[in-house]
């Protein structure tokens, strides 16, 4: 009995997402028409974000030869390496190659989503892709704070005003440049280490395949390549004005793919961006339970029919078998066990079967299907037709690559007996099948022997099939089998949404002058692909095509601003250690010279309330506690308040014991469009000082 919710519905019947596959697909088949798969880069998505990655590092090493970290220092050594060309473009490669990244894996991820491939055992792959693309997001979001120019001037602001504390203290410190060499050292420590550890994600993002495939076609990478450089040469990375926490921005360009959340929180206010962040984000993080489906799925093995030849076990691409010893009269040293929860039943161990041991549990047996097209050739041959056999895939047939008049029933792997061409032209007897990679190698033999014309496997282009190694495992069977491959074979790879391609093979098949000139069939290269060449235009459409993706970082450069910057602004800074009321000294207890009564009995540690008054009217007032987790730290703020452009009598009145507020500052201050003035606070004179 399957245990699956029935409430949860199959590949066939996701209506919405196999509209948004069918749109994607036939993207994809736009692309294909003058590049083949292996050329095709919306097919390479995945290996394309990890050449991307290598070549974030190989730039990144480059650029951290030169680099020094400090307030001082690292605008000027930035603008040093960008004032060669060569320097100049790998710094420009480097920033575009991390936005590629970024907009790869969205890509990526709408594909598999697209696709079906994020539910049930892919959660692992669905939500460490996630992981990833924060991890991207966070090491590039470093490097251009490295840069300490008015991009990272905002995003020091925007860590200032949500962090506070000691953090932001130091960044309107007087000695600037040395107390925050560390946190120079620290995010360029992050901003080298943190795509290392991508390297590990991604070893676990691949952990449900048995075959995993990390490297990039070369020809895709060297389109990609291309790509990148004819970028920078087009728009070079560049600084902008040096950071001068001093002045507000004005009006600066940023990157949309990482530093969106400074003009969005600037407009909408922390709340409603993170808390609209975290619900979109986490949504789609959980997407594997939210919005999960069901299969034919899990496979199972009728153990007395298994002999333990490990074919289904090599051919599994997602390590859902494991070979066992087995203690039974059987005669055979091993069995085959299925791991239900990796199983995404494609059906390819079943192909593989040549004793017919495994089925599908939702209801799909390969030998009973064959069955049925075996009895459908006997039929029509009995009555004279010739008889053209197509094995197809279940997306196939749900996305519309067969014809209509084919009659196959797409709810179920089924078969369809149609006539085409005239009368007397022959009959088509289509198998629909959970994958092309389900067609038994016994079953072409089967067939030849019968007398069937004509045989057509209908696969998806190779680097387009939904469970990775469906047209791999169906090529490596036949070409194990050489002798199988003879006149009346035929391997069709075809746009899934895209009927023409089986219409026009049909119509050549049953005709009288397609079968007076049957080419010999040519099975495609699976071991030596990577060494296959494009054609001229193939191969300058895939780089065009990843130009073109690549320069979707240009337009979301988006030049913004602070919305203060149009006022002027006060910050208030606290750093004090604060009134003690010290504990009672018990009786009899006497110290020794020097010693600290705080220390050994401690006390009770004052708040410190702060009011700020402007022009005689209170624009801030607030209670400021020790830190520490008993509450016996320093005290620590930082205040940001917009104030009117002009002079303005500035008073500011503390209260840090159980007395009354007592002033603290006063004065008038002239406050400049754009400009930052600091009051902060001097224990030692215990006043305010203004800066």
């Amino acid at each position: 009995e399957n245990k699956e919710p029935m409430t949860k519905k199959l590949y066939t019947e996701r209506r919405f997402i196999r509209a948004l596959e069918k749109g994607w697909i036939s993207v994809e088949g736009v692309v294909s028409r003058f590049a083949k798969s292996d050329f095709n880069p919306l097919q390479h998505l995945g290996t394309l974000t990890i050449f991307m990655l290598v070549v974030l590092i190989a730039t990144g090493a480059y650029l951290t030869l030169f680099y020094r970290p400090g307030a001082e220092v690292a605008y000027d050594t930035v603008a040093k390496i960008s004032s060669t060309w060569y320097g100049s473009l790998i710094r420009s490669v480097h920033r575009y190659a991390s936005d590629a990244m970024i907009i790869l894996i969205l890509l990526h991820l709408f594909r598999m989503f697209t696709g079906d491939r994020f539910w049930g055992p892919r959660w692992l792959a669905w939500t460490s892709g996630w992981i990833m693309l924060a991890m991207v997001w966070l090491t590039g979001t470093f490097g251009y704070w490295m840069i300490w120019d008015e991009r990272a001037q905002w995003m020091t602001e925007f860590m200032m005003e949500n962090i506070a504390g000691y953090s932001g203290l130091t960044y309107i410190s007087i000695d600037l440049a040395s107390r925050t060499f560390s946190n120079f050292v620290i995010i360029l420590f992050l901003h080298v280490f943190i795509p290392i550890i991508i390297f590990f994600f991604i070893n676990i993002h691949s952990l449900p395949l048995s075959h995993s495939r990390w490297s990039t076609p070369r020809w895709a990478a060297a389109q990609a390549l291309v790509g990148l450089i004819v970028l920078s040469l087009i728009r070079p990375a560049m600084s902008y004005q040096p950071a001068d926490l001093g002045r507000m921005v004005e009006s600066v360009p940023v990157d949309s793919l990482y530093l969106i959340l400074l003009p969005l929180t600037d407009m909408w206010g922390n709340v409603i961006f993170w808390g609209l962040a975290i619900l979109l984000v986490g949504s789609l993080f959980f997407l594997p339970w939210l919005a999960s489906g069901r299969d034919e799925g899990p496979a199972i093995v009728t153990d007395a029919k298994c002999t333990g030849c490990t074919l289904c076990y090599t051919d599994c691409p997602y390590d859902a078998i494991r070979m066992v010893e087995r203690n039974d009269d059987s005669g055979y040293p091993k069995l085959a066990v299925v791991n239900a929860s990796q199983c995404t039943a494609c059906g390819i161990c079943v192909g593989a079967c040549p004793v017919d041991a495994l089925d599908l549990k939702g209801g799909y047996n390969g030998e009973q299907v064959f069955g049925v097209v075996k009895g459908a050739v006997k039929r029509e041959m009995k009555d004279g037709h010739p008889v053209t056999v197509l094995f197809a895939s279940q997306r196939t047939q749900t996305l519309g690559g067969l014809p209509a008049k084919l009659n196959v029933n797409e709810e179920k792997a089924a078969v369809g007996v149609t006539e085409w061409g005239t009368k007397d032209a022959g009959r088509v007897i289509t198998a629909v099948l959970p994958s092309i990679g389900a067609v038994n190698i016994d079953w072409v033999k089967s067939l030849q022997n019968e007398g069937v014309r004509d045989l057509a496997l209908v696969s998806s282009p190779y680097y387009d099939n939904v469970n990775r190694e469906d047209a791999y495992s169906i090529l490596n069977r036949l070409q194990l089998r050489p002798a199988l491959v003879g006149e009346g074979l035929h391997w069709l790879e075809a746009t899934p949404t895209d009927p023409k391609p089986v219409e026009k093979l049909l119509d050549v098949l049953h005709s009288e002058a397609g079968q007076k000139n049957k080419p010999q069939p040519i099975l495609p290269e699976i071991k030596q692909r990577n060494k296959l060449v494009p054609s001229l235009v193939g191969g300058l459409i895939g780089t065009v095509l990843l130009l073109g993706l690549f320069a979707i970082a240009l337009p979301l450069d988006v030049r913004t601003g602070m919305a203060a910057a149009d006022e002027s602004a006060l910050r208030i800074a606290v750093d004090a250690k604060g009134k003690v009321e010290l504990s009672e000294i018990p009786e009899g207890i006497t110290l020794p010279e020097g010693a600290d009564p705080e220390k050994i009995f401690g006390g009770t540690h004052f708040p410190m309330s702060v009011r700020v008054v402007i022009d005689g009217e209170t624009e801030f007032e607030d209670v400021f506690k020790p830190t520490g987790i008993s509450g016996n730290g320093r005290i620590a703020a930082l205040e940001f308040l917009e104030v009117d452009p002009g002079t303005r009598l500035v008073e500011v009145f503390i209260k840090d014991d159980s007395d009354d507020y007592r002033l603290a500052f006063s004065g008038e201050v002239h406050f400049e469009q754009g400009k930052v003035n600091i009051l902060a606070y001097d224990e030692k004179t215990d006043t305010f000082v203004l800066r």
